[in-house]
């Protein structure tokens, strides 16, 4: 009696042990609560987990963990096909309640296993399944619902061809039936769950502001181009702070706009808006009319009618594309009526557009 004793307090120790790592426990209590339930109301059979064990086996250790003499009973689900194996004792136990209406004491006799054997006993493994589902976490849950009886395996290699996922889950319950008349073993194998797809979980990270929050923020640098230049080595080497350039020959009304990648995007004039200066952009197409409101607050730069002669200042300005699309076509793509400007004139608007004072008299 000590040595059953014994047994019973090693196997119920060995609960905590093995392969379970840090895998929640709410499972194997599931399946404890489940079975010793599920056969008490629907067979009338006194049933209790004395022992439970965990582990996580891979799909060619499950040969060294299942007996070859045991009923090996398949299941379908939803994750796959999943297992139950019960000794002898558990099967004989099973038939003799829905037969006799009783355990009886004396060990059942050796004998092979047979259909008849696998369907008396596949309820019970279903109702406890079903009974345990409602036991587990949320989370665990998809891992016990749905497995239904297909068939029983003829012999122990037959089971494991059926099972082809990579990984299951491993559960042994020492069992005790009739009030303590016999014990008995069943081992439940259950397929591993797929880990959750990463595209699907959804993480609580602050990301930082979204692109509506951010759009008024972005800082978008575009370089305006007023005048194109050659200027002499000799000359350009005595340039210092405070130097002037004459802009002779520039055009307000046709300011290139360009890229950081130091393309042409677009055409403008230069002007100011609200105190600041400002480009309006796509002078080549005729513009809606602008209200009282925003006829004020643009201050356009309105260019002259001379252009100036920069043969003396040993200048060259460049020539302008709109002007090369002019002469090839005979039309001014921007405004027939745009003129060039007068150099004392475009310094003075220049700088006023910038801020600053404009040029003293006799300052070079």
């Amino acid at each position: 009696m000590a040595h059953t004793a014994g047994a019973a307090l090693a196997r119920k120790l060995s609960l905590g042990q093995g392969d379970l790592g840090d895998r929640p426990r709410s499972i194997l209590r599931a399946l404890r609560l489940g079975f010793a339930r599920a056969a008490g109301e629907r067979l009338n059979l006194p049933l209790a987990v004395i022992g439970a064990k965990q582990a996580d086996r891979a799909q060619a250790g499950l040969a060294a963990t299942l007996a070859e003499d045991w009923l090996l009973l398949k299941f379908t689900g939803p994750e796959g096909v999943a297992a139950a194996c019960l000794d002898l004792n558990c099967v004989s136990a099973i038939v003799q309640t829905q037969t006799i209406g009783e355990v009886a004491p004396d060990p059942p006799t050796e004998r092979g296993f047979t259909d008849t054997d696998a369907v008396m006993a596949a309820p019970l493994v279903e109702d406890a399944l079903r009974r345990a589902v409602g036991l587990v976490d949320a989370a665990d849950q998809p891992g016990l619902t749905g497995y239904e009886y297909a068939s029983r395996a003829a012999d122990l290699r037959g089971l494991i061809l059926s099972l082809v996922a990579d990984s299951y889950r491993v559960f042994d319950l020492t069992v005790e039936l009739g009030g303590g008349l016999h014990q008995g073993q069943i081992t439940i194998v259950l397929p591993d769950p797929p880990a959750p797809d990463e595209a699907e979980i959804e993480l609580d990270v602050d990301t930082g502001p979204r692109l509506e929050q951010s759009s008024g923020v972005v800082r978008a640098e575009l370089n305006a181009v007023v005048c194109r230049m050659r200027l002499p080595l000799a000359h350009l080497s005595t340039l210092e702070v405070g130097s002037l350039l004459p802009l002779t020959g520039a055009r307000l009304d046709r300011t290139e706009v360009l890229t950081i990648e130091r393309t042409r995007a677009s055409v403008g004039r230069l002007g100011q808006s609200g105190g600041m200066r400002a480009v309006r952009l796509n002078e080549n197409v005729p513009l809606p009319a602008l209200d009282a409101l925003e006829s004020a607050e643009f201050i356009e730069s309105r260019p002259a009618n001379v252009r100036g002669d920069m043969a003396d200042t040993g200048l060259d300005v460049l020539s302008d594309p709109l002007d090369l699309v002019a002469s090839s076509t005979g039309v001014d793509p921007l405004d027939d009526d745009l003129s060039l400007v007068e150099p004392d004139r475009m310094v003075a608007e220049i700088s006023q557009l910038a801020g600053l004072d404009g040029p003293k008299d006799g300052e070079v």
